[in-house]
């Protein structure tokens, strides 16, 4: 019997599915090398998979590295394969009792470890699942809630996006079954275009049922603009960067008053590397939603290493930016609507008179917009202009609505169901399409969750979020004024469309789906904290099940519902209604002191 023969008998004796189906497969995939020890070692395409010289001790110190962090109670799933030194090393570490799952994207790249290297004395102790990404994701979330991804990155690379996919599928399957309930404090900027997003953050966290926290900046925007009346550019801009700094300290003590388990900042949120590292410092997670074109918005560059998760709009080179400028963490999360604001809306007729128009444009007055826009000017419609930063807009004056007061929310919301043809064109700096365009912007979600039809011009990450059945799509400037005269003469075929684009929304793309999606993320990087309490590990049945060994605990607890989250200052606040005069046992006694010591710890600032 050789050695993949004497592997598969393992393999069967555990898993006997996957011991038929690797006979089935060839290998190949991998190039199998002698390390200068004289043990196999990998390549694929000219890449190491593993030493050149000592696979073995490579693999030990990767485990060391890997379970440092590690938790009791944690199902370790490991991404890549290879010829499994690492998975070896890693199941060898850890106790026995410990899960450690293995990912197999590719079965022909097992079938060559399988040949070369032996399980014999720890593959019947490792969990082997292949298959789909969503099958495999549901076999892993399964098995266990709290899970930490550990990845051997040199063989991850050679399916890189297979693994990709697993992940998505992974978060999204640990998203269904969130119960815990986290403190997250919003910190959003003193004014600009991800000032309302703050708020439809707020409301969605809030509608998933998490208690929020919102550091509101804006209501420090007067003071901050009004310093525009200095004159001198460096005294200006040295004052503005102080005031700037001074919000960062106020949101710091937000978080010293009343201590987050996450803090989510929205774009151009005034904290500063000072105050981001006394966070960490503190053990506080933090993360950025930079919901702005890294390519026009450069100052993440001095931010990156400040926040321990990165969350943008963009897809491709902008990640890799991050990652390569040091961001640790950084994922995909395209915008969205919130339904309870962006949705159908009966006008008056008043309004009706003002706001409705045949075809219209919402937005700010940027080149390309001027350059294109006057092409819907002398046609057989009625077409109107709103927004600001329309200063000398030339013959747009004409339809330009409000002398270019900046628009509310409210109102967009009307104007939007007040017209028949939204015309959504993405902002630019040059002229006509941005060729690198590639973020969908806000208005697209809005405009779609109000059931409005909208014409809006290609990008590249359009297609998985909405598709040519759901909004007039075009890829030219010359396409938009055909695009609008065939769609203007289809009222039924433009609502048939935008109720698409609607249902879409509903299903898909709510500030709600946003935050599953984010809370998530973070959950399943960091599953010893906020994917504990996601999971409801800190709820008061999950504590008093743990707290059998420590019947103490038991009288402490019992005070709370079930499904309650509590903590340490919880079980203080309701030890100290007994009053002064109550007579207090040992444990209750203990539970104070270590409150009050949390206190005086608050040292933030």
């Amino acid at each position: 019997m050789n050695l993949f023969q004497q592997n598969l008998e393992i393999l069967r004796r555990h898993n006997r599915a996957l011991a038929a189906q690797v006979l089935k497969i060839s290998g190949g995939t991998l190039s199998i090398q002698l390390a200068k020890t004289g043990v196999p070692t990998a390549v694929v395409k000219n890449r190491a998979i593993h030493s050149a010289y000592d696979p073995i001790r490579e693999a030990e110190r990767w485990a060391e590295h890997q379970t440092k962090d590690c938790q009791s109670g944690e199902t370790l799933v490991v991404l890549g394969v290879g010829l499994l030194y690492h998975v070896e090393a890693l199941r060898t570490k850890l106790p026995q009792d410990s899960v450690v799952v293995v990912i197999v994207s590719d079965l022909s790249e097992l079938v060559d470890a399988l040949s070369v290297r032996s399980l014999d004395g720890w593959g019947d102790r490792v969990c082997w699942v292949w298959g789909h990404s969503e099958q495999m994701a549901r076999q892993v979330t399964q098995q266990a809630s709290r899970l930490r991804l550990l990845t051997y990155e040199p063989a991850l690379m050679i399916h890189q996006q297979e693994y990709d996919a697993f992940r998505l599928q992974l978060r999204d399957q640990l998203a269904k079954g969130v119960s815990g309930r986290l403190h997250i404090m919003v910190v959003g900027p003193i004014y600009g275009g991800s000032l309302p997003i703050a708020g439809y953050v707020v409301r969605a966290l809030e509608s998933l049922g998490h208690r929020v926290s919102w550091v509101d900046h804006s209501l420090h925007a007067p003071g901050y603009q009004h310093l525009q009346t200095i004159q001198d550019d460096r005294l200006r801009t040295t004052v503005q960067q102080r005031f700037s700094d001074t919000l960062g300290v106020i949101s710091l003590a937000h978080v010293a008053e009343d201590p987050p388990d996450f803090v989510l900042a929205m774009s151009q949120a005034p904290l500063s590397m000072a105050v981001l590292e006394q966070m960490r410092r503190k053990k506080v997670l933090t993360a950025m939603w930079f919901v702005e074109n890294f390519r026009h918005f450069a100052y993440w560059q001095q931010m990156i290493e400040g926040y321990d998760f990165w969350f943008v709009m963009q897809q491709a080179a902008c990640l890799e930016a991050f990652k390569n400028s040091g961001a640790s963490q950084v994922s995909y999360l395209p915008l969205a609507a919130d339904l309870s604001i962006h949705q159908s809306v009966d006008l008056s007729i008043q309004e009706q008179q003002e706001l409705g128009a045949d075809v219209s444009f919402l937005g700010a007055g940027y080149r390309n917009r001027r350059e294109m826009l006057p092409v819907l000017l002398g046609h057989e419609w009625i077409f109107k202009l709103w927004g600001n930063e329309w200063d000398r807009a030339g013959v747009l004056e004409t339809v330009l609505q409000r002398n270019g007061a900046r628009i509310d929310t409210a109102t967009s919301v009307k104007i939007f169901n007040a017209t028949s043809v939204n015309i959504n064109l993405h902002s630019y700096t040059g002229i006509g399409f941005d060729p690198e365009g590639d973020s969908v912007n806000p208005r697209t979600f809005e405009l779609a969750s109000c059931g409005a039809f909208q014409v809006i011009d290609h990008r590249t990450l359009l297609a998985e979020l909405f598709d040519e059945s759901m909004m007039g799509i075009v890829k030219t400037p010359e396409e938009f004024v055909p695009a609008v005269r065939t769609y203007l003469h289809e009222p039924e075929q433009r609502q048939v469309m935008a109720e698409r684009s609607r249902k879409r929304v509903g299903m898909s793309h709510t500030y709600a789906h946003r935050m599953q999606t984010l809370l998530s993320t973070v959950g399943l990087a960091s599953p010893d904290r906020i994917g504990a309490i996601l999971q409801g590990e800190r709820q008061a049945e999950s504590l008093l099940a743990r707290s059998r060994d420590c019947p103490e605990l038991l009288p402490l607890l019992r005070s709370f519902p079930k499904t309650d989250r509590v903590e340490l200052v919880d079980v203080a606040r309701t030890i100290r209604q007994k009053g002064p005069e109550a007579t207090l046992s040992r444990e209750e006694l203990l539970v104070l002191m270590m409150d009050e010591y949390r206190q005086e710890k608050r040292d933030f600032l």
